[in-house]
């Protein structure tokens, strides 16, 4: 018996070192949110907006990188309207969605090498001249560590674009933003501040409440790993208890 434990203990001292990878590049935040206009140095028809990834430890690290999920109307992703720069090369998206995939061999991501004890820009660009879509969207982009079971790590950008001349948004239903959808364990939403959201309700297609979520600021992370597969709708609810919107997802 002492034997086997034994065995089992140098096989966990093994593998441990290979499977608890440590966080080795954070980024300055997990979502960007901006406005066109109205954010600062951003006009109608172009924006450049920033993240950073830093690197805490001495050494460099290869981060690989590719778009997951995005709802960019059609107009915002074609003649290479949308582009995502790393600390190498800035690459823009084409009509064949080139950002989604990398048409190599190589693989699926691109790849850049960031120095250690620094900190880089990792930044989405746009450029809306053509494009007359108005609302709010979303892109998410994944970063990881290029070696098998590396850290990885999700970063949204959430671009409201309004119509010319307009700075007020009406309609606080217009800027309401859920992703990822499908989703798995989580879903996040993002709403007008000014839209008084205080109670966010999951509802199947029957209208059974699965989950209420009490929520301030203009922003929820809503735990879904109890609601099982299916298809639901999400309300929000302000401080009269009016519903200020619904969206449906699509629990995996």
């Amino acid at each position: 018996m002492k034997k086997i434990l034994l065995i089992l203990l140098c096989a966990l001292g093994f593998i441990s070192p290979g499977v608890l990878w440590s966080q080795v590049f954070t980024v300055a935040s997990d979502t960007v949110y901006f406005t066109i206009p109205g954010t600062p140095g951003i006009t109608d028809k172009t924006a450049a907006v920033f993240d950073n990834i830093t690197i805490p430890g001495s050494s460099a690290v290869n981060i690989k990188w590719h778009v997951i999920d995005s709802n960019f109307p059609v107009d915002w992703l074609k003649n290479e309207a949308f582009g995502i720069c790393d600390a190498s090369l800035c690459r823009n998206n084409t009509n064949d969605s080139l950002l989604w995939y990398k048409p190599t061999s190589t693989g699926t991501y691109f790849t850049c090498n960031y120095a250690g004890g620094a900190t880089n820009a990792f930044d989405l660009s746009l450029n809306l001249a053509n494009a007359t879509s108005t609302g709010c969207f979303y892109v998410t982009v994944m970063l990881a560590e290029a070696v098998p079971g590396g850290y990885s790590k999700p970063i949204t950008f959430i671009i409201c674009k309004s119509p010319l001349n307009v700075t007020n948004v009406t309609n606080a239903g217009d800027n309401i933003i859920l992703y990822p959808n499908p989703a798995r364990d989580e879903v996040n939403v993002v709403y007008d501040a000014n839209a008084d959201v205080k109670n966010i309700v999951v509802y199947n297609t029957i209208g059974k409440v699965m989950n209420v979520y009490k929520v301030t600021g203009n922003s929820a992370n809503l735990n879904i790993e109890s609601v099982p597969p299916g298809i639901y709708f999400v309300r929000l609810f302000n401080s009269n208890g009016n519903v200020v919107v619904t969206r449906k997802f699509t629990r995996q």
